[in-house]
């Protein structure tokens, strides 16, 4: 019997002492400072320098201990950013603040009527240009209308200004599903009668394939008239191809 008492006190004295240990360790992990800034993009975009992510991190450190640093307010400067997409953070027990951001990637940049640009990503989000990173991608310009250059936000199609935008974001995914025009348009135009025209590498003409109706089809026609005109004199002479017209390809010379 007394043996068993002892036991058991010695069962309570262990846990008690395994928790005062617990709480004096947690104290110290707490109390002691933030060793550094660890940056783990999650994606190859270069919208946001990391030299100076880390420093505007650091600042809202301000050398505090583990315990007092406010990590709502690194996750909401993060997303005030209008590049990053998505982020998380935490503390490691090495005292390493760690901090995960995806920056948004675009897929065609659009340049407003009145001088303006912004990126497009495929899921319609807009996102300003930024004068650290122009990445290589499809350019819209002509008569488009851009709601702000300076914020991050999504696409409406319920709204007249973004519907033009909108447009060009299908037509970038149709030219994107045709392998070979992929690698010819290089540009796309949007006139002043809501009509999208292509620049062509290869051809000197205006294609003209209007709106979004039948984008592939449009897409699939110019590909046969390429693969069998392209190089011939008389592409040389031509001043429209119209697509527009079902099953046909009409073309203006000069």
């Amino acid at each position: 019997m007394v043996k068993k008492i002892l036991s058991i006190v010695l069962w309570v004295v262990t846990a008690a002492a395994l928790v005062v240990l617990f709480v004096f360790a947690r104290e110290n992990y707490l109390d002691a400072p933030v060793k550094a800034v660890n940056l783990v993009p999650e994606s190859d975009s270069g919208f946001v320098r990391r030299s100076e992510l880390r420093d505007e991190i650091v600042g809202i450190c301000n050398q505090h201990s583990i315990g007092t640093v406010n990590m709502v307010a690194i996750q909401r400067h993060l997303e005030d950013n209008p590049w990053i997409e998505s982020n998380a953070s935490f503390i490691d027990l090495d005292g390493t603040l760690n901090v995960s951001f995806k920056e948004y990637e675009p897929c065609f940049r659009v340049f407003s009527k009145d001088g303006h640009s912004v990126y497009v990503t495929d899921n319609g989000v807009v996102v300003p240009a930024s004068s650290n990173y122009t990445p290589y991608v499809l350019i819209a310009n002509g008569n488009f209308n851009i709601a702000s250059d300076s914020v991050t936000y999504r696409l409406c199609d319920t709204l007249d200004r973004d519907r033009n935008i909108i447009n060009a974001l299908y037509w970038h995914k149709a030219i994107e599903d045709n392998p070979f025009m992929k690698n010819c348009v290089g540009q796309l135009y949007c006139n002043s009668h809501n009509e999208f025209e292509l620049t062509v590498r290869g051809l000197e003409a205006r294609v003209i394939v209007g709106d979004t109706c039948l984008a592939a089809d449009k897409l699939r026609r110019l590909e046969i008239f390429m693969k069998q005109r392209l190089g011939k004199p008389e592409t040389h002479i031509l001043n429209t191809i119209n697509l527009n017209y079902k099953n046909q390809i009409v073309c203006t010379k000069r």
